[in-house]
């Protein structure tokens, strides 16, 4: 076998108890892998063993970062093929120097597959996964509105390092936090677990496992929502980022089967915030946390949520999933935390996120106390301070 090619296998499914389980066994040089997509059994019917979509989009940056060539015995759809070798892949490797460009060897599969017609969206109870559900659950558009909701466990965030089996005992938990809220909003949860996650030990491909998991279960959507988190403006490449191309992204991952949309770009998180809060659901359920079952208050996407809550006026609101208490109690801290990524963070997202805020406040005539102004000073003499022991 030539060392430079990764062969993904035609998938099988396997059933085990109430689990069903799409494979493809996988090598690349010396080593070989068996990867899987698992559902409850409610859901085997829409796998799809048909065609490698699904573990070839989810394979795709291990691919290019490891400069290995795609080739199978399977099938790939014919739309899916021509969008990735003639648009993605060439446009990815021209302006991400991490990723090589490589070449995909399969046969075509241009037919439709039998479909549930479905329509989905993930469901992850933060901001924006909370906008596109409640901007496409009651749409007039019939055929663009919500049946299903979503939940996949792909995460490899250095986040839960500390947890055993990190990503697994977090999203098992946050499985049981959204389901509620599906059944509140009247919308069937499915929810996936997959293996891929363990391939990506040294960077963040979340997006493409995200869709690769979506086309998995091509027979079951016919539309699928992707809740961005870049406005259009911020478009680009970037490794760390892969996100910024996502408009990009969803367009060039779409088939026969499955067509995807990016939602919510054409508005900023804050405007985002303030029309979820309308929602009597989100009250109960916000949960933006990067680091616990439920929000803390204290890590960055809690300050910045929280920062935003109150700049709208409407912070009180969310007494149930935020302690209010402690943001009032410590609000020159927050507030001196916005200032200093504000400094800081001159271009990118956070800056984006954290200007929109003070703006807001500002149109509020809400001014910020010297306090906070002083907090904000002593979070840049540590972070220097910091960089100068780095040294």
């Amino acid at each position: 076998m030539t060392m430079n090619i990764l062969e993904i296998s035609q998938p099988y499914i396997k059933k085990t108890g109430n689990k069903s389980r799409l494979n493809s066994d996988i090598r690349w040089g010396d080593r070989s892998r068996t990867l899987w997509f698992e559902v409850d059994n409610e859901y085997d019917e829409f796998l799809c063993a048909e065609r490698i979509d699904g573990f070839l989009v989810a394979l795709l940056p291990f691919a290019m970062v490891k400069n290995l060539n795609i080739r199978s015995d399977g099938y790939v759809s014919e739309r899916l093929l021509y969008h990735l070798n003639t648009i993605l892949l060439p446009s990815l490797s021209a302006n991400i120097e991490e990723f090589h460009p490589i070449n995909i060897d399969a046969k075509c599969d241009g037919n439709t597959l039998p479909s549930k017609h479905g329509v989905g969206t993930g469901l992850s109870c933060g901001v924006d996964s909370f906008y596109s559900v409640l901007k496409h659950i009651n749409t007039g558009l019939k055929g663009f509105r919500l049946t299903h909701l979503t939940y996949f466990n792909l995460m490899n965030s250095p986040y839960w390092t500390d947890l055993i089996d990190s990503s697994r005992v977090f999203s098992n938990s946050r499985i049981d936090y959204v389901r509620p809220v599906a059944q509140e909003l009247g919308l069937k949860l499915v929810t996936v677990d997959s293996n891929i996650d363990r391939l990506y030990n040294n960077f963040n491909a979340y997006t493409f496992r995200y869709f690769g998991t979506v086309l998995a279960l091509q027979k079951l959507f016919w539309k699928y929502y992707w809740s961005s988190s870049n406005t259009y403006s911020l478009f680009g490449f970037a490794f760390d980022d892969i996100t910024l191309c996502d408009l990009l992204c969803v367009q060039c991952v779409s088939n026969e089967n499955t067509t995807f949309y990016s939602t919510g770009s054409e508005v900023t998180r804050l405007e985002k915030t303030d029309y979820i809060s309308d929602f009597a659901v989100t009250l109960k359920y916000l949960n933006v946390c990067w680091f616990h079952l439920y929000n803390c208050g204290k890590c960055p996407k809690c300050k910045r949520t929280m920062l935003g809550l109150y700049a709208l006026g409407k912070l009180d609101r969310y007494g149930t999933v935020f302690d209010i208490d402690y943001f009032y109690r410590n609000k020159n801290e927050y507030l001196g935390h916005m200032i200093h990524k504000l400094i800081v963070e001159k271009h990118g997202n956070y800056y984006g996120y954290y200007g929109e805020i003070y703006k807001q406040l500002t149109q509020q005539n809400i001014r910020i106390p010297l306090a906070a102004k002083m907090h904000a000073i002593k979070l840049m003499y540590s972070a220097m301070k910091q960089r100068l022991i780095r040294l």
